[in-house]
């Protein structure tokens, strides 16, 4: 009887240990086929994983979606990066690379968002203009800009508990998720006619804009003006 459960038991364990092998095995074959397909888009990645990781934990740490008043303080973070980076969705060389460039630009949204919660619409930081890049470099940056579509359409449901959603409130988070856009970046990115060093400079186009949305999250919120949220 005791050979027998041990028998069970061993069994049990070995049908585990298989099944997380293999679970492993997918992820791994999924991470290698994916660096395979997009070898630029993964190249940007890995070497933007610290500093993307710094600048998350930077802006959930400002509990953006605990109240109005918090998320308020989000968007208009939100309102100074996007301006400082305008100039990128009229670029007609970077057109030329990424599909419906124009029509990807979130500042429209951001701006209905200040008006639906009664925020006056921020002035522009006066220690920044605009971004001034070369092209391949913006490509860089747009990479950042366009990704941190892909977590917006995470935190739109945080806004939900505030009442808030893409008809109201929540336009500029509620409106990034469009999958088919972020696999059209991605495709633009590796069907365009870069060189090695053009390359180097997108990487470093976009290490630098991971920087600079980090000490924007510092100065955005040392900003002495309150969101005034209705």
């Amino acid at each position: 009887m005791w050979l027998r459960i041990i028998n069970q038991l061993f069994y049990g364990f070995y049908q585990l240990a298989r099944s997380y092998l293999y679970d492993e095995f997918k992820l791994n074959k999924m991470s290698n086929l994916r660096s395979a397909n997009y070898p630029r888009m993964s190249k940007l990645r890995t070497s933007t994983s610290s500093v993307h990781d710094q600048l998350d934990k930077k802006i959930m740490a400002q509990s953006p979606f605990e109240n109005k008043a918090n998320y308020g303080q989000f968007l208009r973070y939100q309102y100074y990066l996007m301006d400082y980076v305008a100039g990128l969705y009229q670029n007609s060389q970077l057109a030329d690379m990424i599909p419906d460039l124009q029509n990807r630009d979130r500042c429209a949204q951001l701006i209905q968002d200040f008006q639906d919660l009664g925020m006056a619409q921020p002035e522009p930081l006066p220690t920044h203009s605009h971004l001034d890049a070369s092209l391949f470099e913006s490509l860089g940056w747009l990479y950042v800009i366009e990704g941190s579509k892909l977590g917006a359409a995470i935190l739109a449901k945080e806004a939900e508990k505030l009442g808030l959603n893409s008809e109201f409130g929540a336009r500029f988070l509620a409106g990034s998720n469009q999958g088919a856009h972020w696999r059209q970046f991605m495709q633009g990115v590796e069907e365009a006619p870069l060189s090695e060093p053009q390359v180097q400079a997108m990487l470093e186009g976009a290490q630098a804009a991971f920087k600079f949305a980090n000490e924007l999250v510092e100065l955005s919120y040392a900003q002495s003006e309150d969101a005034h949220v209705a």
